[in-house]
């Protein structure tokens, strides 16, 4: 099956999922992003210590402000790069424009398409796998006062991609020939009747 712009005939809802409204799945992926955050701070303490962070701490308040706020800048410029490469590949794959939004502390992508299992499966992981290589780069070749802005990046990207690691899950869980409509927050699934 192909990415469409209609439901061809034939076709039933199988499935639903609403990130935002169902308050288990909601709860179990803000746990699973708090535990992938500390793991990453792990690691990054393992590696490196905690050393350049102190240093840059001893430096006085106005290197420690500066450094917030290249900090808050970076996260939120990450935050809507990895909403914008959703919409790049939604656009790619269907050709017309997707829909950007927020409810609650979720950032969403959403489009009027109907995406094929393949396609629906690159939308939803290229993000993380694209600015988990670029942030994990970062990492080891930034100065080691700016590793742990590598690191706080990282945090975010991974551990705001619990979603999505969530829906590819129960994308492969779905037959090959299935189609994914993501209206954003919730993604509703279609299977052939006799499928």
């Amino acid at each position: 099956m192909q990415t469409s712009f209609t439901l061809p005939d034939g076709y039933v809802q199988k499935d639903y999922v609403n990130l935002y409204a169902d308050r288990r799945i909601y709860r179990n992926l803000n746990i699973a992003s708090f535990i992938i955050g500390v793991a990453v701070i792990a690691v990054g303490w393992l590696w490196k210590g905690l050393d350049a962070l102190l240093t840059l701490i001893m430096r006085g308040m106005n290197a420690y402000f500066l450094w917030v706020l290249i900090l808050a800048v970076c996260i939120l410029a990450a935050l809507a790069l990895h909403e914008l490469t959703h919409g790049l590949f939604m656009r790619l794959f269907s050709g017309i424009r997707p829909h950007y939004g927020r409810k609650g502390l979720l950032l969403f992508t959403g489009s009027e398409a109907y995406f094929c299992r393949r396609d629906y499966l690159i939308i939803g992981l290229a993000p993380v796998v694209f600015f988990g290589v670029l942030f994990g780069l970062l990492t080891v070749f930034l100065k080691e006062q700016w590793f742990w802005l590598a690191i706080a990046l990282q945090l975010v990207n991974l551990g705001g991609s619990v979603g999505d690691f969530y829906m590819g899950y129960r994308v492969l869980l779905q037959p090959k020939n299935a189609l994914f409509y993501d209206s954003g927050v919730a993604v509703t699934v279609f299977t052939e009747k006799n499928g």
